[in-house]
């Protein structure tokens, strides 16, 4: 199993609209390192603002630590037109060409930031060939595109994401899915869904909720992955699994955010994941 630990937990402000970093990717290299983790998903507002020596600092840090990157998250709202539009082109190819001085293997992304019954048909054209234009970029590089299945993007149910891939199907392989569970409370819905999307899924997304907020992977109430994961080992999934978000990621009022302790839990997560994924769990 290649479990990835996702940066996008480590930053308190990573819901606000202005993504502004509490600390540097690179101050949080050496924790992350000493709880075992090896690999990462990398956050894309951890690397957007970074200019190129700081980039080649970040990989030094990173080969320094013997942490790789596997992936990098991004988030394009590919509907934009006009001077915006050109404006996230141009960031989303910065992006892509970062990924490369880190060397990852999957590119993953949000497919748009708009559902796909709120798009119109000139929008969801413009979005499709920009993800096309998009695979082709990374597939010259070698790098994968995955498409996150979520709420309020062109894959936000099971019908639009296999519309959107079939849309899609001159890529081949060199598009798939970041699968995470669309259903809450809900373990059966997500088998079926996975299985429906299955030799399309190239890595899959971990995280648990209870009661509105996120918590330990054995502990939630969305899914149950003491099912989950062994069912999708059986099916034959060999991709990575990416720790996404854990307990404590977003501190009570009153109480400030613990990087240790969220590390911490998500070392229990990989833990309980890879017991999960063998059966033990």
């Amino acid at each position: 199993m290649q479990m990835l630990l996702n940066t996008i937990m480590l930053e308190p402000n990573r819901w606000t609209g202005d993504h502004i970093l509490s600390w540097p990717l690179i101050d949080l290299l050496k924790p992350v390192a000493e709880a075992g983790f090896r690999e990462l998903e990398i956050w894309q507002y951890h690397i957007s603002r970074l200019h190129r020596q700081e980039l080649d600092a970040l990989r030094e840090r990173l080969d320094e630590l013997r942490l790789g990157s596997v992936a990098i998250g991004g988030y394009p709202k590919f509907h934009l037109t006009g001077g915006e539009g050109e404006a996230m082109e141009a960031e989303l190819d910065r992006l892509v060409e970062y990924g490369v001085v880190l060397g990852v293997d999957l590119f993953k992304i949000f497919p748009g930031s708009l559902g796909s019954e709120k798009l119109d048909e000139a929008q969801r054209e413009l979005s499709v060939n920009r993800i096309l234009r998009l695979a082709e970029q990374l597939a010259m590089r070698d790098i994968v595109l995955t498409l996150e299945t979520h709420g309020n993007t062109l894959c936000d149910t099971l019908e639009s994401t296999v519309r959107l891939l079939d849309e899609l199907s001159a890529c081949g392989d060199r598009v798939g899915i970041c699968f995470q569970p669309y259903i809450e409370h809900d373990t059966d819905q997500a088998i079926a869904t996975f299985d429906a999307l299955e030799g399309r899924v190239r890595h899959l997304h971990l995280q648990n909720r209870r009661e509105g907020g996120t918590t330990l992977l054995e502990e939630g109430d969305w899914t149950d992955y003491s099912r989950f994961l062994p069912h999708v080992r059986e099916r034959g999934f060999g991709g990575p699994l990416s720790l996404e978000f854990t307990d404590g990621i977003s501190p009570a009022e009153g109480e400030s955010f613990d990087l240790h302790r969220v590390i911490d839990n998500a070392a229990r997560d990989r833990d309980f994941a890879c017991r999960a994924w063998d059966g033990a769990a």
